[in-house]
């Protein structure tokens, strides 16, 4: 294992960027930055051992300031979206940032994807970065100390070790927003990929993507990836749900969640062979094909980010859980942070 820090580039404001690089024996390696905290590259080889990028996302300075959709950041305070009522913990209210449409908060106006954050290399193969969140940053209550560490093996596991301890009572939902695509970041859509989630449950939404309480077993739905089947089968289906996230963008609920590691998914690239392996210990998963990508941003190699020519497993608590007190809470204290460890595996058949 070997780890190489480099100069990746210099924000707007004149804050200096590096890339970390964390190669193994084989030659496979990730890249990560300091801004946003970005896992940037996964190179791992195909079943013909052709070495391949499985990250759609940037390969410019100019590019990551210009990301709207998180490619491989680390997203919080909290990750995906809170209603507009905004957030109250024990009787206090928090009006925090509205960034969508002026009615919802989507990754928490993308706070930590912005931030350039401290860095310290430990050992051969992990790279940690920290980020103080002042208090009232928009608009929750406290201070937050994050860091964030990423570990890659001999194995070709990518495990991402979250700990964030907050000043006071707030809640915390922190999560790596990859987009993946295992033929090769160029290799156009993911419909072809096979995938299989481990998860009995979904959470519908309302149209503005809110859940609306229910957990909603999967069964008999086109939410049901529990027998492996393509992204593509039921994308299209006729299904209400579909139509508000423009295809999947979802929170599963992951079966006999218990709050240790375990296996969620596997997907395999169709073209390559590549397969990833999924573990977490959160209790929901937001799997999400990038519906919303349109090709106006340019990302690596000069290339366009077409729709769903990515996709994300994102671990989590449930969405807007502070306001659903059916869902698990993800409020946390100074004697019980956040702590998380999410973990992606790659080889290939």
């Amino acid at each position: 294992m070997k780890i190489t820090k480099s100069l990746y580039g210099t924000t707007k404001d004149g804050k200096e960027v590096y890339s970390f690089v964390i190669e193994n024996s084989s030659g496979a390696f990730i890249e990560l930055l300091n801004y946003g905290a970005t896992l940037n590259k996964i190179v791992v080889p195909d079943s013909d051992g052709k070495f391949a990028d499985v990250l759609v996302g940037f390969d410019t300075m100019e590019g990551q300031e210009l990301c709207t959709d998180s490619q491989g950041r680390t997203v919080g305070r909290v990750a995906n979206r809170i209603d507009s009522c905004g957030i109250t913990i024990d009787g206090k209210h928090y009006a925090i940032t509205k960034n969508v449409n002026n009615d919802i908060t989507l990754h928490s106006n993308h706070e930590y994807e912005n931030a350039v954050w401290d860095h310290m290399v430990r050992g051969l193969d992990t790279v940690q970065f920290r980020y103080y969140s002042p208090d009232g940053a928009e608009g929750f209550p406290g201070e937050v100390d994050n860091k964030v560490a990423f570990t890659f093996t001999e194995d070709n596991e990518i495990i991402i070790k979250y700990t964030c301890v907050p000043t006071e009572k707030c809640p915390l939902n922190v999560t790596n927003h990859a987009y993946f695509n295992l033929n090769g970041f160029d290799s156009g859509t993911i419909l072809g990929h096979e995938v299989q989630l481990l998860c009995d449950a979904y959470t519908p939404t309302d149209e503005r993507a809110i859940p609306t309480g229910e957990i909603r077993s999967v069964e008999g739905t086109v939410f049901d990836f529990r027998t492996p089947k393509t992204i593509g089968k039921d994308v299209e289906a006729d299904d209400v749900q579909l139509k508000i996230g423009r295809g999947y963008d979802h929170n599963f609920q992951i079966a006999g969640y218990d709050g240790t590691l375990r296996k969620y998914g596997e997907v395999r690239g169709d073209k390559s062979g590549r397969v990833m392996e999924c573990f977490t210990d959160l209790p929901g998963v937001q799997f999400y094909i990038g519906n919303f990508m349109n090709g106006t941003q340019i990302g690596k190699a000069g290339l366009p980010l077409n729709h769903r020519t990515g996709f994300c497993l994102e671990t989590q608590y449930f969405p807007d859980a502070a306001n659903h007190p059916e869902f698990i809470q993800n409020i946390f204290t100074p004697d019980k942070p956040f702590i998380s460890t999410s973990v992606y595996k790659f080889s290939a058949k």
